[in-house]
């Protein structure tokens, strides 16, 4: 009875050594990998300032938002400034194409933004949200649905007209006088860069059963129309 014991532990030992070697054998210590999105990438360049911005994922849908990282080069031999504002969302439906707006065209009215200074040579790399609205059933401009990308970065050209705000560390300073004062200089003085489209799929159905997507009403900010 012995003997048989242990010729059938040794049977055992001899096929669990075989599934040890075996390379096709399941292990459950070694998961399957994440099924990660993949990373695309869109660029834009003006006047030796450089946009490249990344986005994961390739689709759209309704009352959503779309991470966008981006980095801004300066290649200039002069510093460049960014407005520290909440990014809009712009979407042009005869281009079917939403745009990422950061940065500002002109000055609050009465609240001026914190800037960001990119010196010469150098690179800042930012975060920011596109936001894809809700269907309004019935509303005229939607020709088709959003099929396409883009981020659009305003800068300050000139930034020596501005430096009571480079770095400040209020988000926002209230003062209507300099406001004023800055206003002609900040609208002569921003230039933009435009990155090219990236092609993006419609996910997203409105309340009548029809494709669309609204824009994001702009957010309540210290932006000023000119």
């Amino acid at each position: 009875m012995k003997i048989c014991r242990l010729a059938a532990a040794a049977v055992i030992a001899i096929v669990a050594a075989a599934c040890a070697s075996n390379p096709s054998a399941p292990s459950a210590a070694a998961p399957p990998p994440a099924n990660l999105a993949e990373e695309r990438s869109i660029i834009g360049s003006e006047n030796g300032v450089r946009v490249e911005a990344h986005v994961y994922g390739e689709t759209m849908k309704e009352n959503s938002n779309i991470n966008v990282n981006y980095d801004v080069i300066n290649d200039r031999s002069t510093p460049v400034a960014i407005a520290d504002i909440v990014a809009v969302s712009h979407y042009d439906p005869e281009a079917r194409t939403l745009t990422l707006e950061v940065g500002s065209e002109v000055p609050g009215e009465q609240l001026l933004p914190r800037l960001f200074l990119i010196p010469p040579g150098s690179r800042k790399s930012f975060s920011a949200a596109a936001h894809v609205g809700t269907v309004r059933p019935g509303d005229a401009v939607f020709q088709g649905h959003p099929s396409a990308l883009r981020v659009k970065v305003n800068f300050l050209g000139d930034t020596r007209p501005f430096e009571k705000l480079i770095g400040i560390p209020e988000r926002a300073v209230h003062d209507p006088q300099l406001a004023n004062e800055l206003f002609p200089q900040w609208v002569e003085r921003n230039e933009i860069v435009i990155t090219n489209t990236l092609p993006m799929r419609w996910a997203g159905v409105s309340r009548d059963g029809q494709p669309g997507a609204d824009w994001a009403p702009p957010r309540p900010g210290i932006g000023r129309r000119h």
